[in-house]
């Protein structure tokens, strides 16, 4: 028997985790992860905005939760009243100082406090989650901020805006409408408009344009293109709004399906995220039913220049269900412009999406992430550390609840290291859509201030491993496909790895529960037992991987007492 003596202490490398991970956030319950941003003024980590159904307070709660760049747990709140809250953004605040102490703003729906029916909600905290400021704002209708941004107004004083949807103004506008808030750094109202017309028109997004405007995407089914809004089921199309630095609006686009539609069916094209590029044009995603493959769901890049005129458009998707969500533009060491996208996929079954194009939006590459259940990529930021990206969402695949948050950090190709991910082939489809106008618009000026309960919450924490997936069932489904042995298993000192005399083992790899790597590629060439010392492991579970002169991998769990 020939024998290779290693000792791990020459070998051992201190477990350092990988700077991307796939983690989970939750209770038995169900929550979700809705919103991110990466903290890089006086902290750095993530702050998720989102909701958990855990009951602390009332029904379904608005919760915050922050960690550092690891994804490790510093702290998490819920916040709202006896009925419904829930956050849809959520940003840090891009003029923290000692004058003014909101670090962390927060939009979204309350319906436990405010004019009626549920409220438009902002909030803004300090670093340790504890609120400033809560305010609603609206009428007796559904009103709800979909994006919330830190911006300086047309004075280049400091505040925030949100858009969103109101039908609290009948009278101008039936329907929902686009409604959009602009604040002081406290949250005092300092102008709101209301944009709309006929049929139901929703913001999605905003952003501040390098003109001091803002640029703002969204959807509307008040339309002329391929159908009209007295259809029974209207289509609902693009809408992309442009206002100047005073809110008044500048250009608006409706952008859909350039022919007659099948009036009993249902079409949507809708728009999630808009991004100024650096040439100063607009570059947006979401989803449709119009475009793409069969009619079915498919994720889109579309371009309009800084006037609103049309520059193209492609779909990226399969004969299921593809949409996106959120969107970044970055670049490759060599400059060249990229867009990446985050959402969900539907090809077998549910994952969160991840795909990047180059500047003309030719695909470069698309992944799916999540294990056994049902994953989705709701928004996405760049990871400004470790140059890649990073995406909440939720996840039933890890945690103990129905869903959980979900909080993914990726390189800049999408990697993650772990097991729960894929590669996927997506079809790009290029296409010349409909475009029009139509919009109108009135100002407003309904808020109040409210107050409501802070509760700290500490939610169980989950992770996919970096090799095998951190849980106890993933580790055994692993187990039952090999033939290798390890003995004596549990062991002391001394492993004896055995692979039969058929196979020859070229490399040996040691990895710990939490998927760090404690051996790196002891490269060998042996049939037969190998014996390492494991002197230097201290007592848990390890991950022994060895690859094969024939080129499988064997993956088994080893014991150290």
């Amino acid at each position: 028997m020939k024998t290779i003596l290693c000792s791990l202490i020459c070998c051992f490398m201190a477990g350092v985790s990988s700077s991307q991970f796939q983690h989970s956030y939750g209770t038995q319950t169900t929550e979700m992860g809705r919103s991110l941003d990466q903290l890089q003024k006086v902290e750095k980590g993530y702050l998720i905005g989102g909701y958990t159904a855990q009951s602390l307070i009332g029904g379904l709660e608005a919760t915050l939760v922050k960690t550092d760049l690891n994804g490790n747990q510093i702290w998490s709140r819920v916040y709202g009243g006896d009925n419904h809250e829930y956050f849809n953004s959520v940003r840090q605040s891009n003029y923290f100082s000692p004058n003014n102490p909101v670090s962390y703003v927060a939009a979204g729906y309350i319906n436990s406090y405010g004019f009626g029916s549920g409220d438009a909600f902002l909030m803004g905290t300090n670093t340790n989650g504890i609120p400033v400021f809560s305010n609603v704002y609206g009428g007796s209708g559904l009103d709800m901020a979909h994006c919330v941004q830190s911006i300086k107004d047309e004075y280049g004083k400091p505040g925030y805006i949100f858009v969103g949807e109101t039908r609290s103004y009948p009278s101008a506008y039936p329907g929902a409408n686009v409604y959009v808030v602009r604040t002081d750094h406290l949250g005092n109202l300092t102008r709101a408009t209301v944009i709309g017309g006929r049929g139901d028109q929703r913001g999605m997004w905003i952003e501040q344009t390098e003109d001091g405007g803002f640029i703002i995407a969204g959807s509307t089914n008040y339309s002329e293109c391929g159908g009209s809004a007295t259809l029974p089921n209207p289509p609902t199309d693009i809408f992309v709004i442009k206002l100047k630095p005073n809110l008044t609006m500048e250009w608006n686009r409706i952008i859909g399906y350039p022919d007659m539609l099948d009036p009993t069916r249902s079409y949507r094209n809708v728009a999630q995220c808009v991004k100024q590029n650096k040439e100063g044009n607009y570059v947006l995603t979401g989803y449709t039913t119009s475009f793409g493959i069969d009619n079915s769901y498919d994720a889109f890049l579309l371009f309009l220049d800084k006037r609103g005129n049309f520059l193209g458009m492609k779909t990226y998707g399969t004969e299921r269900r593809e949409l996106g969500y959120g969107l970044e533009e970055t670049f490759d060491a060599a400059g060249n412009q990229l867009y990446t996208v985050v959402g969900q996929s539907s090809i077998t079954s549910t994952k969160a999406l991840m795909f990047q194009t180059d500047a003309g939006g030719n695909l470069q590459w698309a992944r799916n992430y999540g294990r056994n259940g049902v994953e989705g990529g709701l928004e996405m930021v760049t990871d400004d550390f470790d140059r890649g990206f990073a995406f909440t969402g939720y996840t039933t695949s890890l945690g103990v609840g129905s869903a959980e948050i979900y909080l993914v950090e990726t390189t800049d190709t999408g990697k993650t290291g772990t097991v729960c991910e894929k590669e996927i082939d997506l079809k790009e489809i290029k296409h010349e859509p409909c475009v029009t106008r139509s919009a109108q618009q009135i100002f407003v000026d309904d808020f109040r201030k409210i107050q409501h309960p802070v509760i700290t919450i500490k939610y169980e924490k989950d992770r996919c491993g970096t090799v095998f997936g951190s849980r106890t069932e993933d580790i055994k489904i692993l187990e039952k496909e090999e033939k290798a042995e390890l003995f004596p298993n549990p062991v002391n000192d001394l492993l004896t790895i055995s692979i039969g005399e058929e196979s020859r083992v070229t490399k040996v790899r040691i990895f710990d529960i939490n998927g760090n790597e404690v051996i790196k590629n002891i490269d060998i060439s042996q049939a037969g037992e190998i014996v390492l010392s494991t002197e230097a492991l201290k007592s848990g579970i390890y991950i022994v991987n060895l690859s094969t002169e024939d080129g499988k991998t064997h993956i088994l769990k080893l014991l150290k007492n």
